[in-house]
C-alpha cells in the first residue's frame, strides 16, 4: 500500500513463499530431516508426561515407546503414540517458521529447539502431506499441498486497509473434546520429489539411515525407546571403553549455570600395529570424539580442531590414535544454552559452555596420545593387556578423575620409515612367508632378519 501524497508510504516486505521453502530445505541433508522428525516424537514424549504429571524413570523414560519409520519410493510415513500435539499448541506454535518470541520458553530438556524441524522435513521430501496428532483427550488433522499452498500468498487487509500476512495450515476434524483418536502423531508424506524417491529406493540409503540412527540416538535407544526402520529394529551402538586393573578411562563431571558437563576418555582398542598411510583400518571410523547434547549426538568420531585435534599440544589426529573413545556430553533443561547448531548435527564451538569443557577434552586427549607414542618400546606385551580389558558401554563407566594406564618401558625407541616399491614389498613378504601381513610387519621382519644375522652383542 502506498499514499500517493508526499507524507509517509509503505514498502512492501512480505516474505516469498517459494524463496521461503527453497532456502529452507536447500542445505538440509534427507536423514537430517528425519532426524528432525523423530526428535518430534523424542520430544513428544517428555511433553505427554508433563502434561499428564507422570514422573518418568530417569535412567529409562522412554520405556514402552515405539516409532515406526517406513518409506518406499512413493511414500513416506513417521508413526508415534507418545502425547501427540495439543490444539491450542497447534494453532499458536507447531507450525509456526521458527520459534516465535511469545512462545513459553524451553526449559524442559528438548531436543527440538529452533521450531523449524518438522517444516523443513515435509517441504524437503513431497507435495502432499496427510498428519493426524491426538492427546487422547483432542485431536486434529491436516491435510497440505504444498504447491497449492505456495502459490497462495495469504495476504489479508486489516480494518484500516493495511495488507499483512498471515501464512496458515488448515486443520480438519478438530475435536477439542472427548476424540476417540488414539494418543499420537503420524505423518505421511506423497507425491514424493523425484530426488527423494529415488535415494528412498537405495538400500544403500536405508543401510546409511539405521547406522546413523544407532549412533547417533544410542543413549536414547539405550533408555528405552524402540525405532523400527521399514520394519527393523535398530540396536543402539554406544561407545565403549576399555576398563581392567591396568586401565581407568578419564571422567570428569561438573555443572555450570544448569548446564552438565560431563567428559569421558579412553581407549575402546588396542592401537593398529601398521600407522603408515597405506594401512588399511576399515573401522577407523567409530574413533575420535563424540559430541552429545541432551543424549542427542551431535558430532561423531570428530578429529578435527573443533574437538582439539591439531591445536597445540594436542598432535593432528593419525592412525597411530586409532582406538581413541572420548565423549564430551551437555545436558540441561534449557536447550538453547547447549552447543548445538540448527541442524543438530555439527557443535558450535564458540558456546561458552563447549569452550569450558575444550581445555579438559584436550589434556585428556594428550594423555592417551602420549601412551600411544610410549608404547612403541613394549608394543606386544602391552597389546596382550589391552585385549584383555573388558569394554565397557560408556554409560557403565564409573567416575575417575585420573586416566590409569598400564606402565611403559622407559627404553629409547626410534621410528624407522622408508619407502619402496609395493612390488618388492610383497616380494619380500613371500619370502619371509608373511604374505598378507601389513608393510609395516613386513619392514619389522626385515630389520630383525638382518640384526640376528649381521649385528652382534
Amino acid at each position: 500500500m502506498a499514499d500517493n501524497g508526499n507524507g509517509i508510504s509503505r514498502a512492501n516486505a512480505n516474505p516469498s513463499k517459494s524463496f521461503f521453502i527453497a532456502m529452507l530445505t536447500r542445505d538440509i541433508d534427507l536423514i537430517d530431516c528425519i532426524l528432525d522428525l523423530l526428535d518430534n516424537s523424542v520430544d513428544g514424549i517428555g511433553e505427554a508426561a508433563r502434561r499428564s504429571g507422570v514422573q518418568l524413570d530417569p535412567d529409562h523414560p522412554f520405556e514402552g515407546n515405539t516409532v515406526e519409520i517406513n518409506y518406499d519410493r512413493d511414500s513416506f510415513r513417521i508413526a508415534d503414540a507418545s502425547g501427540g500435539i495439543p490444539i491450542k499448541v497447534a494453532e499458536d506454535y507447531a507450525f509456526r517458521f521458527g520459534r516465535p518470541d511469545d512462545a513459553p520458553e524451553l526449559k524442559d530438556g528438548t531436543i527440538g529447539l529452533y521450531g523449524i524441524g518438522m517444516k523443513r522435513a515435509i517441504f524437503k521430501m513431497g507435495n502432499v502431506v496427510e498428519m493426524q496428532s491426538s492427546t487422547g483427550a483432542e485431536s486434529f488433522s491436516l491435510n497440505l499441498n504444498v504447491d497449492d499452498w505456495r502459490k497462495d500468498p495469504q495476504v489479508q487487509e486489516d480494518q484500516d486497509g493495511h495488507e499483512f500476512v498471515e501464512w496458515a495450515f488448515p486443520l480438519n476434524h478438530v475435536i477439542r473434546t472427548g476424540t476417540a483418536v488414539p494418543a499420537g502423531t503420524s505423518i505421511k508424506i506423497t507425491e514424493l520429489y523425484e530426488g527423494i524417491s529415488r535415494q528412498f529406493h537405495n538400500p544403500a540409503f536405508t543401510e546409511r539411515l539405521r547406522r546413523i540412527i544407532a549412533r547417533d540416538y544410542a543413549f536414547i535407544l539405550s533408555r528405552g525407546l524402540v525405532v523400527n526402520v521399514n520394519g527393523e529394529k535398530i540396536a543402539p551402538i554406544m561407545p565403549v571403553m576399555r576398563v581392567s586393573d591396568d586401565f581407568a578411562p578419564f571422567r570428569h563431571v561438573e555443572t555450570h549455570d544448569d548446564v552438565k558437563i560431563e567428559i569421558t576418555v579412553g581407549l575402546a582398542d588396542p592401537p593398529p600395529d601398521d600407522t603408515s598411510a597405506t594401512a588399511r583400518n576399515p573401522d577407523s571410523g567409530v574413533y575420535g570424539w563424540y559430541v552429545v547434547c541432551n543424549d542427542r549426538v551431535v558430532v561423531s568420531a570428530d578429529k578435527s580442531s573443533d574437538t582439539g585435534w591439531g591445536v597445540k599440544p594436542v598432535p593432528a589426529w593419525h592412525p597411530q590414535y586409532i582406538g581413541f573413545m572420548g565423549v564430551v556430553r551437555f545436558d540441561s533443561y534449557e536447550p538453547k544454552k547447549l552447543p548445538w547448531k540448527t541442524t543438530k548435527r555439527d557443535v558450535e564451538s564458540s558456546n561458552t559452555f563447549y569452550q569450558r569443557a575444550l581445555p579438559i577434552m584436550m589434556r585428556a586427549t594428550k594423555k592417551l596420545t602420549d601412551y600411544t607414542n610410549r608404547r612403541r618400546a613394549d608394543a606386544k606385551r602391552l597389546k596382550k593387556i589391552e585385549k584383555a580389558a573388558k569394554q565397557v558401554p560408556i554409560s557403565r563407566v564409573t567416575a575417575n578423575e585420573q586416566m590409569r594406564l598400564p606402565m611403559t618401558t622407559t627404553n629409547d625407541v626410534v621410528m624407522i620409515e622408508y619407502v619402496r616399491e609395493a612390488a618388492d614389498v610383497a616380494a619380500a613378504a613371500e619370502a619371509l612367508g608373511l604374505v598378507g601381513s601389513s608393510p609395516s610387519e613386513v619392514g619389522i621382519q626385515t630389520f630383525e632378519y638382518f640384526f640376528r644375522r649381521e649385528v652382534s652383542r
